[in-house]
């Protein structure tokens, strides 16, 4: 039961205090200046206590340290193997403190407790109100949602503010991935030297991520059937694991140029106990600075500008043009749903029912 009575404080001010038993039997009060305030919290307690969601402020923690207790508990399954990658934990961990709990935009000095849908809705219009984008955003309440679900886990909290708070599209954003011309990519490969053209051409035909690229080893190229199959990655930190995700898990066609460049490569291709078919020159794990300081040096070199990731683009275009469909091309790219080959490269799939419709259109009205 929950009932309201007006107070006076020996300072003589007056209050109206809220007095409640909570889900747990334990008798509870708070005080309040106004009576509209007293009545609004009445309503709300009542409700909370009857949902056995109810929780004090004194038992309750702030954003910020039930950020730090997710992170703590990412940590544990990172050096546990508990599918956590040490990229993904520095990720998180750049989220909540450039983001969550920065002290212009975030929300780290809030109670969870008096986290509202509100709050999110606000922290998220800060976030693009100061120049965050669109992606960033939307991962920053992804974050936060997992931060408040590992406090629900944890019995610190009953309901998670952060779920169903939306990030509006922006018209103005445009997804398509940036194509590099077969121009600019025949002259990279035609450009580079014999043991960096092979790099190359596994990744502008092959789609290769710069991760799965790095962890290929020799017993995933089948010579014989003429398939590339992605098995492993390896990370920022040059530690080996899964493809991110089941899509990541893919076997790739590859042509004759592709094992032709592979053969070649692997007559002098460095010693690995790995078994690497891009490893370093001591035969280690190559670090993608290395490559990417290669790549710099041979755009100059060319005057061609790009980023190593375009070469992936190079390749899911090509498979476009070549008529593939849109599943087997999302298969080949390794992407999870789509939704998701579509948003970055439906511009590319030619329309013929579309085009043959509009001739029919211009036959009827022109004859």
């Amino acid at each position: 039961m929950a009932t309201i009575r007006k107070r006076t404080l020996p300072s003589g001010l007056v209050r109206w205090q809220v007095d409640f038993t909570d889900q747990a039997g334990k008798r509870r009060s708070k005080l309040f200046p106004r009576r509209k305030d007293a009545d609004v919290y009445l309503v709300k307690v009542r409700s909370l206590v009857a949902n056995h969601t109810y929780l004090a402020d004194s038992e309750s923690i702030t954003v910020a340290e039930a950020a730090q207790s997710w992170l703590d508990h990412c940590e544990v399954r990172c050096k546990t193997g508990r599918r956590m990658e040490r990229s993904t934990l520095r990720g998180y961990s750049d989220y909540v403190r450039l983001h969550i709990t920065d002290a212009q935009v975030g929300v780290g000095d809030k109670l969870i407790a008096h986290l509202t849908r509100r709050h999110v809705n606000e922290f998220r219009d800060r976030l693009l109100l100061n120049g965050r984008s669109e992606h960033l955003t939307r991962r920053a309440i992804s974050v936060l949602k997992l931060i408040l679900d590992h406090a629900i886990d944890n019995g610190q909290l009953f309901t998670n503010a952060a779920h169903g708070v939306r990030i509006i599209k922006s018209s103005r954003i445009d997804h398509k991935a940036p194509v590099p011309s077969k121009e600019a990519i025949r002259a990279l490969i035609e450009a580079a030297d014999e043991d960096f053209k092979p790099h190359l051409i596994v990744s502008a035909l092959g789609g290769l991520r710069a991760s799965e690229l790095r962890g290929l080893r020799w017993q995933d190229v089948n010579f014989d059937k003429g398939f590339i199959h992605i098995r492993q990655r390896a990370d920022a930190y040059n530690q080996m694991g899964e493809p991110k995700s089941r899509a990541g898990y893919r076997d790739i066609p590859a042509g004759p140029m592709v094992l032709n460049a592979l053969r070649r490569w692997k007559l002098r291709c460095p010693k690995s106990d790995l078994g690497l078919v891009f490893p370093a020159p001591r035969g280690g794990i190559l670090q993608h600075t290395n490559t990417q300081a290669r790549f710099r040096k041979l755009q100059e070199k060319v005057e061609v500008t790009m980023r190593w990731h375009d070469l992936r683009h190079s390749a899911v275009s090509l498979w476009i043009e070549q008529g593939f469909s849109i599943k087997e091309v999302m298969t080949f790219a390794g992407h999870s749903s789509i939704q998701m080959t579509m948003e970055r490269y439906g511009h590319l799939f030619p329309s013929p029912d579309h085009q043959n419709a509009m001739a029919e259109v211009e036959a009827k009205l022109l004859g």
